[in-house]
């Protein structure tokens, strides 16, 4: 790589930090404050009591959690061994590595306001078609039953064991940390914000890169015959190019930001900013250990089909 191409990624690279970096503290602030408050866990505790709106209490609670696609995995193996209906459980599924207060302050950072609100609003179509489609076959007969590859495992003194350990048996790594107890609630949000912090910076520097790899060594050529067409060819591509990736929620923004850069098409880029944090295939080998196949694969059409046809709906509008 000669000094040119090199100056050229570190400008990118110095600019997108510049220009986040702010957006940065404020959303990982925000996460420790819904984690100092325990707001997420009390919605969450509504989704069992909420009857025929769990659906849409559930896709409230992938909204305000700010967890990827792994990191909901506690949560949901949680509500699944408390009998939570299958339908709601599925739309937190899938709402939660899309959208989450954090994901939305950044997505405002680095792609603009109209793409945050679009995040926003996919993030819901995509949560209520899963769970009115879960809630139609359920009814029908065809996921019917235990649907769960999961048993619960209990304590000696007949307490339910963590999500953690309940994964572990079968075969689902679990992302855990140990929360000590703090007497002071703002130590505690101070802590959370660092731990978010730490796991949403990671990332997000690794997808910056990515971002300045895209924006200065891949020809844009390349970028318009694959995706940068308003067809339903470019969205239907644009669902599976996020497929093998382990992008959640948060790098898939400046990724996005490098793929508009070379001329993704916009209703390709709405796919993929919805498909890839969702059906990444991380999130599908931890789901294939918690679900039976049927409601794997209803979970992977319905959420991919969805995203292309949002894309090509708004490639129609443009």
């Amino acid at each position: 790589m000669n000094s040119d191409l090199l100056l050229q990624m570190l400008t990118v690279i110095g600019d997108e930090i510049a220009r986040m970096g702010w957006f940065f503290l404020l959303s990982i602030v925000l996460v420790g404050v819904i984690k100092g408050y325990k707001l997420d866990l009390h919605i969450r505790d509504a989704i069992n009591r909420a009857g025929p709106y769990g659906i849409l209490i559930a896709i409230l609670v992938g909204m305000v959690s700010p967890l990827c696609a792994c990191g909901i995995l506690p949560v949901a193996i949680s509500l699944a061994m408390i009998g939570t209906p299958l339908a709601p459980l599925l739309a937190l599924l899938a709402t939660s590595p899309m959208m989450g207060p954090d994901a939305f302050i950044l997505t405002w950072s680095g792609l603009g306001a109209d793409w945050a609100f679009l995040k926003l609003g996919g993030a819901a179509a995509v949560g209520l078609v899963v769970g009115g489609v879960t809630e139609m076959l359920v009814r029908s007969g065809w996921l019917a039953g235990n649907q769960l590859r999961l048993q619960p495992l209990y304590r000696e003194d007949g307490s339910l064991a963590p999500a953690a350990e309940i994964g572990a048996a079968a075969g689902i790594k679990v992302a855990t940390m140990t929360i000590v107890p703090r007497t002071s609630r703002l130590r505690f949000i101070i802590d959370r914000t660092l731990d978010a912090g730490w796991f949403v910076g990671r990332f997000l520097l690794l997808a910056i890169v990515i971002e300045a790899i895209l924006v200065t060594l891949v020809p844009m050529q390349w970028i318009t015959v694959l995706v940068g067409k308003p067809d339903l060819g470019s969205v239907i591509l644009a669902a599976l190019i996020g497929l093998p990736l382990p992008l959640n929620q948060i790098p898939a923004i400046p990724v996005l930001s490098g793929l508009l850069q070379r001329g993704i098409d916009p209703g390709a880029a709405w796919t993929f900013l919805l498909a890839a944090p969702v059906s990444s295939l991380p999130a599908m080998i931890a789901l294939t250990g918690m679900f039976r196949l049927r409601v794997v694969t209803v979970f992977l059409s319905t959420t991919l089909l969805t995203a292309i046809l949002l894309g090509w709906f708004y490639q129609m509008i443009q």
